[in-house]
């Protein structure tokens, strides 16, 4: 019989650190690929499908190299699926108004990040095209919206960095007006780095992401760059509708609601 993810996160955390045995686990949160538990101060984030030793090896290559805080892996079990980190401090942004300055924080946080050399991580995370077009297979939402997307499929881009590759708001903790950590990596790739601002622009609006991406030092391909990060923050945005609805999650639904205001303007929903 299978294991509930609750059931492997208690039998890791006994099998690693057995003086923290039959300590209650409770639920942080859940999203598509994983499920996360809070044992004392330990974070236990169990993967659905995934490894999470070569996420741990990707953090180790990370943490030093960016400003922002990542989680510090304590131990890792792949048989489980269960990656154990410190807590770190701080509350994720969904549903909240980042404070001033986050967005400068977060596009220096990126540059840090694709600036890293893709040969030390290229064994470690999946390299992919983002092609825009494959976005819309399986795609559900409202009709006027779909019609938008697949009247506004950007080219691919050319360049390729480490990306996040899922930095929404649920990943961003912050703490008295600080960014405090980036959490769950277990979406990253070498990728189109215009994947890491869409989600920002999702999230947070238009001028929240004009401001990180001025930090960042811009986009090499400028108004190709724009047309992606659009298209991906809306193709993002019908995602977590689908997934509001379906879980329902209404943290995921009033967020997702509330972007297709900027993003999806004139359409009907």
């Amino acid at each position: 019989m299978d294991m509930t993810a609750r059931q492997r996160a208690s039998q890791a955390l006994a099998a690693h650190l057995p003086q923290l045995a039959g300590v209650a686990l409770r639920e942080l949160g859940q999203g598509l690929d994983n499920t996360a538990f809070l044992a004392a101060d330990l974070v236990l984030r169990v993967a659905a499908d995934h490894s999470v030793t070569r996420e741990a090896s990707l953090l180790e290559v990370v943490a030093p190299r960016v400003s922002t805080p990542v989680p510090r892996t304590c131990f890792v079990d792949d048989d489980a699926g269960v990656l154990a980190y410190p807590l770190l401090p701080g509350r994720p942004l969904l549903n909240r108004t980042p404070a001033r300055g986050v967005a400068r924080t977060l596009g220096l946080f990126l540059r840090e990040l694709h600036d890293i050399d893709t040969a030390m991580v290229d064994q470690l995370v999946p390299v992919e095209d983002a092609g825009p077009s494959e976005w819309l297979e399986d795609l559900d939402g409202p009709a006027d919206c779909l019609r938008l997307l697949r009247a506004s499929v950007p080219r691919p881009a050319r360049r390729r960095v480490l990306a996040h590759a899922d930095l929404g708001a649920e990943h961003i903790l912050e703490q008295d007006g600080s960014i405090t950590g980036v959490i769950d990596w277990s979406d990253a790739a070498i990728t189109d780095p215009a994947l890491d601002f869409a989600r920002l622009y999702r999230d947070f609006g238009e001028d929240f992401l004009l401001e990180s991406l001025r930090a960042y030092g811009g986009l090499d391909d400028g108004d190709d760059a724009l047309a992606r990060i659009t298209f991906f923050a809306r193709c993002a945005a019908l995602e977590d509708l689908s997934f509001g609805r379906e879980h329902r999650r209404n943290d995921y639904l009033q967020a997702a609601e509330r972007s297709l205001g900027w993003l999806f303007p004139s359409a009907t929903r």
